[in-house]
């Protein structure tokens, strides 16, 4: 099971020159890092995802009694933003495990 997909923080606004010299407004965004917080497969859930987590510091009071049990059973631990990335069939299987998302690839 192959996902694209990354999880990122906008940090703010900044100007960038072009190559003509004009002024070019864009978002600063620091991506990653993100890890597999659960996988979903087409036997148990109907259809195969990646729930991803950015891995960010958060208070564990803040966190739910259900939000709790969900990251301790994962092994992982609480974060503030959880997403799921669709898979996308590539030429054979390719496993996702609990490793750190690679944002590099």
């Amino acid at each position: 099971m192959a996902v694209n997909g990354i999880i990122g923080i906008k940090l703010g606004m900044t100007q960038v020159f072009a190559e003509d010299g004009s002024l070019v407004g864009c978002t600063v965004l620091q991506a990653g890092p993100c890890v597999v917080v659960q996988r979903r497969t087409k036997d148990q859930d109907g259809y195969e995802a990646a729930q991803l987590g950015l891995v960010e510091f958060v208070k564990p009071q803040r966190v739910n009694k259900a939000m709790t049990g969900h990251f301790k059973k994962a092994s992982v631990a609480p974060m503030k933003v959880l997403h799921e990335v669709r898979s996308r069939r590539a030429c054979g299987e390719i496993s996702i495990s609990r490793a750190t998302w690679d944002t590099k690839e």
